[in-house]
Parts: C-alpha cells; sequence; structure tokens
C-alpha cells in the first residue's frame, strides 16, 4: 500500500498542470478532498483547477480555496486528472467529464471500491472512513499539512463519519482526527459551520418536509418530499435540503429513511439513510446513483409521485428479500489500491 501511496504523489509532482474534480451533488468529503489537494499542489506551484458540476453548496462555501471551485473549464491541456471520492467516472458530472477525459493521465481516489474502476492510477481503500483519510496519508508525502489544508480534510471526515457517529469510524479516524486537530483544525467550529448553520429558508423547508413525513405500515420505510412549488414559495435551493434525510430515518422504527425533491428541469433528486445492515447505496446504483451503504443518493424522471412509488417499491423489495445484512453493507473487506 506504501508504495502505491509514493506512485501516486511521483505523480502528483510531476504533473505540471492538474484538474481536481469531485462527484455531483457534492458533500464535505469531495470537496474537503480535492481542495485540500489543490492547496497541497499549488504549494509545490503547480498549475491547478478544481472542478464541480454542481458548484459548492452553501454550507461549504467557506472552506479555504471554495471560492475559486469551477463547475467547468474549456480547457484541455491537463497533464494529470484527480476525480475525488465519485465511486464512479460518471458520476463527476456532464460538465466535467469531458475535461477529465482529456487529461493525459487519470487517477482516481476513493474510499468507495465499485464494480467500475477507472484511471490509470488507483488510489482505494474501502476501509477508510472518508477519501479524507486517504488524502491525508498522501498529503503527509506531498506535505506540508497546512491549517487550510487540515480544515478541508477534517470537513470531510466529520460529514462522511456523521461527526464520528456512523460504523464506518475506526481507531485509525480518530488518530488521523487528532493529527488534523495538532495541525490547525478546529472541529467545534467545523461542526456549527455544517450542521448549526441553517439559512431561514432551510429551516423552514425542514418543517414542510416533517410536516408530510410518512411511515409505511410494518414501519420500516420512511419518506417525505418536496415539491419545486415549496422551493419557490421560500426562496429555497437545493443545498437547503442538507440533513432533512438524517430527520427522516430518525423515526424509531425506520430502517430506510428517504428525501425526495422536485428539481427544476425535469428531475427528482433522491437522497436515501439507512440503518446498519441496509446497504442502501446498492439501491441508488439500481437507478444510476451510488454513495456510502448507509447514506447515498440517485435521480429519477418525473413526474414526483411516480418516482415515489418506483423507490418505494425497490426499498420494499429489498427488505422483504432479507438481502440486506451486516456483511453487505460494506463495499469491500480490505483495501484495493491499484497503480
Amino acid at each position: 500500500m506504501r508504495r502505491l501511496y509514493q506512485e501516486a504523489a511521483r505523480a502528483l509532482c510531476a504533473a505540471h498542470r492538474v484538474v481536481l474534480a469531485g462527484h455531483v451533488n457534492p458533500d464535505g468529503d469531495t470537496l474537503g478532498s480535492a481542495l485540500a489537494l489543490a492547496h497541497l499542489l499549488r504549494a509545490r506551484e503547480k498549475d491547478v483547477v478544481v472542478l464541480s458540476a454542481d458548484g459548492v453548496p452553501d454550507i461549504y462555501r467557506w472552506l479555504p480555496g471554495a471560492d475559486g471551485v469551477q463547475t467547468g473549464t474549456d480547457r484541455r491541456d491537463f497533464d494529470l486528472a484527480v476525480v475525488c471520492d465519485a465511486g464512479a467516472l460518471d458520476r463527476v458530472g456532464a460538465s466535467v467529464l469531458p475535461v477529465i477525459a482529456s487529461a493525459a493521465r487519470l487517477m482516481d481516489i476513493d474510499h468507495h471500491v465499485g464494480d467500475a474502476p477507472f484511471g490509470d492510477l488507483r488510489l482505494l481503500d474501502a476501509r477508510a472512513a472518508a477519501t479524507s483519510e486517504i488524502v491525508f496519508q498522501l498529503g503527509q508525502l506531498l506535505g506540508p499539512i497546512t491549517r487550510p489544508v487540515a480544515t478541508c480534510l477534517m470537513t470531510g471526515i466529520i460529514t462522511d463519519t456523521g461527526s464520528f457517529r456512523f460504523p464506518n469510524t475506526t481507531p485509525r479516524t480518530f488518530q488521523i482526527a487528532a493529527r488534523l486537530q495538532r495541525c490547525g483544525a478546529v472541529p467545534a467550529e467545523i461542526f456549527e459551520l455544517v450542521f448549526e448553520n441553517r439559512s431561514l429558508a432551510g429551516l423552514k423547508l425542514l418543517g414542510r418536509a416533517l410536516d408530510r413525513l410518512q411511515v409505511s405500515g410494518d414501519g420500516r420505510v420512511a419518506w417525505t418530499v418536496l415539491t419545486a412549488e415549496d422551493m419557490r414559495a421560500l426562496g429555497a435551493t437545493d443545498a437547503d435540503t442538507e440533513g432533512i434525510v438524517t430527520h427522516v430515518r430518525a423515526v424509531k422504527t425506520a430502517q430506510a429513511g428517504l428525501l425526495f425533491r422536485e428539481i427544476p428541469g425535469g428531475k427528482i433528486r433522491v437522497s436515501l439513510r439507512g440503518r446498519e445492515g441496509v446497504p442502501v447505496h446498492r439501491i441508488a446504483a439500481r437507478f444510476g446513483g451510488g454513495g456510502h451503504p448507509m447514506a447515498a443518493g440517485c435521480s429519477l424522471p418525473p413526474p414526483l409521485s411516480e418516482a415515489v412509488q418506483t423507490l418505494l417499491a425497490e426499498v420494499r423489495r429489498y427488505l422483504d428479500a432479507g438481502e440486506p445484512s451486516a456483511a453487505g453493507g460494506a463495499v469491500s473487506a480490505a483495501p484495493v489500491a491499484t497503480g
């Protein structure tokens, strides 16, 4: 494994023009990983561009370097493209994929180990709680881990572990977090900025979502919907829906929680959360989405009512078939890294 980190570090050091990207509908880990790498590489005087097809959600705009993230670029002169935390190459988004494909070399850094590996260099570890853990170890070879780097990586770890609550949290996670804190990251500030800094529209949107909360007859599935009209009436954006699905999944008997929301332009975005042993990433994958065993997302075509029935039927099929299990919740039992 160390050899592969060294190969990745050499490739990054050898490149002069680097493009970094994460997945659509970006979260703290995909953004934190990419921005941390950007800081590390710019300290080495590299020409770096960071892309996010959906931009940067409001709750992450405070991240060091977030103001420089672009939704696309006309450049096609990159020596190296690095994709962080995407799970699959097509999840970088339509505006970013041509840029990534044009680069001379491609590197995949991820803690999702799926069925569609990509890249000339792959730095994959399914045991890492977040891609930010992998970037931290890579960063030790690129160094130094400055406060901006540490803040970005701590954000990725905090968000992907649910503030260290999820089962993916390991002793290594705490060890890395402690080192990041010594490098200047402040967990309490990050937690407040991400989880306790909602807009008025976001809080009102949460109220509407909870008012519409429904639970299946057996109590195993909880779901709610937000319409395009809700968003328009409250002046809310899709970023204001962040975290709502966690409240949905909090229903005492629910094994899975779903949030359906209409997006202007004709698609229905779905956030899925599962309790341990319910691999919602597998359900999302059936609809072209992805994510983690306990937290995933996908998109379905309208109308909203049909999207709800389609996905609920798939969730019930998984629960009734007994397919979800403790083993099913893991992508891989061991790290996978290839060069």
